[in-house]
């Protein structure tokens, strides 16, 4: 079997798959968020990573699953959020600190003169929600963040990169693109950090995990006796376009979670039309596939707002 696992805003979840796609076992463990006002919203990063590790134990240890050898895993996590740690231990400097969080949109304003530029190198506006606004607060404002950073023994980027540094025995600091794009630091042309968008935000390129394809050989999984290869790692919603196979142009797909999002393949030559974002799908030794992407962040979650206070 393949074992998918899928970090949340909400929960863990781990899924089983035989060879023909079939789902054998599934395991889903809930994360808690915290917040402070309307700015700052966290999640504990240990208990993300344990999260996890008890979603893909109980998957394993199903009855349908028990018996049989684990081929390969992939991983798929919330974009935007990010995780200061340090790269000698593992250890957590910071939060998980949310895409939902927005505490230093007021210094980001100062980028408005060049936000046409970043939208153009990135397929993305000027935002909070991104991760290179959060990243910068960090290294501002967290003392520990500043003394890793000193010492060059600081990684820093997006949540599956902290996750990938714990989960697997190799305890590797690489970055996916679907998830190293949404930090307004990334290239999706290139596929790699931009040096021009990390002198804007002030971020060293020795502090960001190295940028590696989705498909890629990350390391080891340990789930109890077995050591299964980590093949793939991607965003939530990158991972979503692939929910009924090879995503076709023609063909719009739609996904709700706590934000509601529209994904269609890129079609090669076409600009960027005005309110859509870009992001990468998929990418390996052949090459990159690349959707536009119309997105509302708060959808889903004004959906459950809404349906705690209608009967519907």
């Amino acid at each position: 079997f393949v074992l998918a696992l899928d970090q949340g805003g909400h929960a863990s979840r781990a899924v089983a798959f035989d060879t023909r796609g079939r789902e054998l076992a599934a395991a889903h463990v809930p994360v808690a968020t915290s917040r402070d006002g309307t700015d700052v919203v966290e999640q504990d990063p240990v208990e993300l990573v344990r999260s996890l590790q008890v979603a893909a134990q109980d998957a394993c240890d199903a009855e349908a699953t028990r018996a049989l050898p684990a081929l390969s895993a992939g991983l798929a996590t919330q974009r935007s959020t990010i995780v200061c740690w340090e790269r000698s231990s593992g250890r957590a400097l910071t939060s998980a600190i949310s895409w939902q969080d927005r505490r230093n949109a007021a210094w980001l304003e100062q980028l408005n003169p060049v936000a046409a530029a970043i939208r153009e190198k990135t397929g993305l506006v000027l935002s909070p929600h991104y991760g290179a606004s959060k990243l910068r607060w960090c290294l501002d404002n967290v003392p520990a963040v500043q003394r890793a950073a000193r010492s060059n023994d600081l990684a820093a980027g997006p949540l599956a990169s902290f996750l990938l540094s714990r989960l697997l025995e190799e305890a590797p600091v690489l970055a996916d693109p679907a998830n190293a794009s949404r930090t307004l630091l990334f290239d999706p042309e290139t596929l790699d950090w931009s040096q021009p968008l990390l002198d804007v935000f002030g971020v060293a390129r020795g502090h960001l995990p190295r940028c590696v394809p989705t498909r890629h050989g990350f390391g080891h999984l340990p789930v109890g006796r077995r050591r299964i290869g980590l093949a793939a790692c991607t965003g939530d919603q990158s991972a979503a376009a692939f929910a009924f196979g090879p995503p076709r142009e023609s063909v719009a797909l739609v996904n709700v979670g706590t934000g509601a999002f529209v994904q269609r393949v890129a079609p090669t030559g076409v600009r960027l039309p005005d309110g859509l974002l870009l992001s990468v799908l998929r990418s390996d030794a052949s090459g990159a596939i690349r959707s536009h992407e119309g997105t509302v962040n708060g959808a889903g979650s004004a959906i459950d707002w809404l349906a705690g206070r209608v009967a519907i």
